[in-house]
């Protein structure tokens, strides 16, 4: 008989919170929304993929994002994203050795994992990560940052937050909880967009959480990449290191977040698509290859 499917997290344990979420880096646009975050005091929640970690540069962004109190979690992609072509084997040690990347780097192994996005439900391997003690994470919340790329208005990722929320209000008259989902890739809105989205989140009146924070865990790693035992770090829920919430936006940072963006835009209008496509379309193509190399 078949397996059940493994149960998937989409939203808090408490209305009002919501734990904003990064998948697929860390990039060269990393350092810039953990800079912005930090600012605000506020801390967010890194889906990593371990195949950027064998760049010395982003292994090191991704240490600073632990170091600094964001939560990490794995981004994990099957080989070719194609489970069917691979044994259940295969793609168990694949997992295993993902997360032992990621385990080298802050000494504890992640628990909490989001698969790369592929049309296709990948129900072979959601039941393999569930085996080997790793609970798999979605969003109720997607933030669209794919697409929207405006620092404000309709176009940008602060808007899809706010029809979010105002909808959530306006359909149960409550305020509810959220896991939201945006990219850690160049070319999207989410590295323009981190004041906005904060402001956005001050004024309709949600905290931000850790993911471990939002689901109340107290032991939110795994001890090693293979072990099935969860364990806290200096950073966990319930612990003194542990941190939530966010500060108000300044004025003059909305403004000048409104300047970058404006002289970005300048300066992009200038430059021709050329074959290659968009940053977007590049890092991905990137992403892709780099994976297959690996593989092979």
């Amino acid at each position: 008989p078949a397996r059940p499917h493994p149960p998937l997290v989409t939203g808090c344990r408490t209305q009002g919170q919501i734990a904003v979420t990064y998948s697929e880096g860390p990039s060269d646009a990393t350092a810039k929304i953990v800079h912005q975050l930090n600012d605000a005091g506020a801390h967010a929640n890194f889906f990593i993929n371990a195949t950027w970690l064998y760049t010395q540069q982003y292994a090191m962004v991704a240490q600073n994002i632990y170091n600094g109190g964001h939560f990490i979690g794995m981004t994990y992609r099957v080989k070719n994203d194609d489970s069917a072509s691979l044994s259940e084997d295969e793609i168990r040690k694949d997992i295993i050795n993902d997360a032992r990347i990621i385990e080298t780097l802050i000494h504890v192994a992640p628990k909490y994992v989001r698969l790369h996005y592929t049309p296709k439900k990948d129900f072979k391997t959601e039941a393999i990560l569930d085996d080997l003690g790793f609970i798999l994470v979605g969003h109720n919340l997607d933030s669209k940052d794919y697409q929207k790329r405006a620092p404000i208005g309709p176009d940008s990722v602060a808007a899809v937050y706010s029809e979010a929320f105002h909808s959530q209000k306006d359909t149960y008259d409550a305020k509810g909880s959220f896991i939201s989902i945006q990219y850690d890739i160049p070319d999207t809105g989410s590295s323009i967009g981190v004041p906005h989205v904060i402001d956005t989140i001050n004024k309709e009146g949600y905290t931000m959480v850790r993911l471990d924070g939002c689901l109340n865990d107290p032991k939110p790693y795994k001890k090693s990449a293979e072990s099935r035992e969860y364990v806290a770090d200096k950073y966990a829920f319930n612990t003194a290191g542990y941190s939530q919430g966010q500060k108000d936006i300044p004025e003059e940072v909305i403004e000048a977040a409104k300047a970058e963006a404006a002289k970005s835009k300048i300066s992009k209008s200038h430059r021709s698509d050329g074959v290659i496509g968009s940053p977007l379309k590049a890092h991905i193509l990137l992403i892709i290859g780099f994976s297959l190399a690996l593989w092979l």
